[in-house]
């Protein structure tokens, strides 16, 4: 019995031992079949590189093109002053006359007009009728005036007029400080000899432009001036004319790329030019001058091209003989009025690569001065004789016949300007 239960247990132990030998080997050839445990890292990934840009190309360069728009005669007469005052605030305001082209001139890269009274200062009398010791009016305007005129886009402003001297030597003296005060361009009148032989040279943009103003009328006012100053003073156009020449070859000398000629000539109320002021074209065109524009003569004349011989060269340069009043009184009293009709002219002058210099483009709007009757007083207004009439801007609306008043203005310009020369701009081409 001792002997059977020692075997019975003696087989169980057994029987356990191989089970437990058994589970060891599996185990162990589960271990070997398995691949060996890769150990675990944090694993940063590296920050993305951004990828080298591309060169930017140069652009090519471009030819320079600026803009210059000019007027005729910016006159001032007692009428007008006197429609300008306001009396609550004891000053004047001139901007209500030039609200229809205000945005016109500010569109161009230089303004231009010849400003023809003085700046005398208010104790000099503001602009008379004639008077008894003088050959005409005499004009002189409040320094406003150039305030107004420079917020609506003038960059230059010719002073070389017959009203230089209205108010003797002082007034003109006066009148070159208030422009130099207000950061106005000018030329045509000079404080000195140094002053008269310092070229103006405008740089627009790049493009260096010339100018001379001279004038042969003065209103018999050479008494005003001592010889000194009548050497420097006023630029003169037939009297110094050998100077003259010197002062545009001096332009171009300076640096000049392209030269305005801004001269007073001609006879009053003439429709065409005479043989004096067409000799003192080719002069001028030949001494240098690119572009010429005229006043005085208080009505529009014709636009031509006129060739010369120039540096061995021929040369065709654009002259606008008158380019009338731009903003007067002056009335012929008739049904049409060539005294109240004016030119406005743009050009477009282009500078290449290698430095030559050209008009590129010209074309003119004919213009209307009108007056109103606001709160007793005449306010004179200036607008575009736009061929559509309900495009015209103006500080008082329009009557019909105010309106049909531009369209006359606008055949009367065209019939003595012509389109041969330089077309007459597009109404869509007119800033309002």
């Amino acid at each position: 019995m001792k002997k059977r239960l020692l075997f019975g247990i003696l087989a169980a132990l057994f029987l356990l031992l191989c089970f437990a030998l058994t589970g060891c080997t599996q185990q162990q050839q589960q271990n070997a079949e398995a691949p060996p445990a890769t150990p675990t890292t944090s694993i940063v990934p590296s920050p993305t590189e951004a990828p080298t840009p591309e060169p930017t190309p140069t652009p090519e360069p471009t030819p320079t093109v600026v803009t210059i728009g000019a007027i005729g005669d910016i006159m001032m007469m007692a009428v007008q002053i006197n429609g300008a005052y306001l009396e609550e605030t004891d000053t004047h305001d001139f901007s209500r006359s030039f609200l229809g082209v205000a945005n016109e001139f500010r569109s161009v890269d230089l303004m231009c007009g010849n400003l023809e009274t003085t700046l005398a200062g208010k104790d000099a009398g503001y602009s008379v009728k004639k008077r008894p010791d003088e050959p005409a009016d005499t004009f002189n305007a409040p320094d406003v005036l150039i305030d107004n005129l420079k917020d609506i886009g003038f960059d230059f402003l010719s002073t070389g007029n017959n009203h230089a001297l209205d108010r003797q030597m002082p007034g003109l003296l006066r009148t070159l400080d208030v422009l130099d005060e207000k950061g106005i361009y000018h030329t045509g009148t000079a404080r000195s000899n140094e002053e008269r032989d310092t070229p103006l040279i405008i740089d627009v943009k790049g493009v260096k432009i010339g100018f001379i103003a001279p004038t042969e009328i003065i209103n018999k006012h050479d008494r005003y001036m001592n010889d000194e100053e009548t050497e420097y003073a006023v630029t003169r156009l037939y009297s110094q004319q050998e100077r003259l020449v010197l002062e545009v070859k001096a332009l171009r000398a300076a640096g000049a790329d392209f030269i305005v000629a801004y001269p007073h000539w001609d006879k009053e109320h003439k429709k065409a030019p005479n043989s004096r002021t067409r000799a003192s074209t080719v002069l001028l065109l030949e001494s240098g001058v690119d572009v010429i524009l005229g006043s005085h003569p208080h009505v529009v004349q014709s636009i031509e091209y006129v060739t010369v011989e120039r540096d061995g060269a021929p040369y065709t340069g654009l002259v606008v003989y008158s380019m009338g009043n731009f903003i007067s009184n002056m009335s012929g009293k008739k049904e049409v009025d060539p005294l109240k009709y004016g030119l406005y002219v743009q050009l477009s002058v282009e500078k290449a690569l290698d430095g030559t210099t050209t008009l590129k483009s010209a074309a003119y709007m004919p213009l209307l001065c009108f007056y109103r009757s606001i709160d007793g007083k005449y306010v004179h207004q200036v607008v575009p004789a736009l061929l559509d009439t309900s495009l015209i801007r103006s500080y008082s609306e329009l009557t019909e016949k105010e309106l049909e008043r531009t369209q006359t203005a606008r055949e009367y310009v065209i019939e003595i300007c012509t389109t041969e020369a330089i077309p007459v701009m597009q109404d869509a081409d007119w800033v309002n």
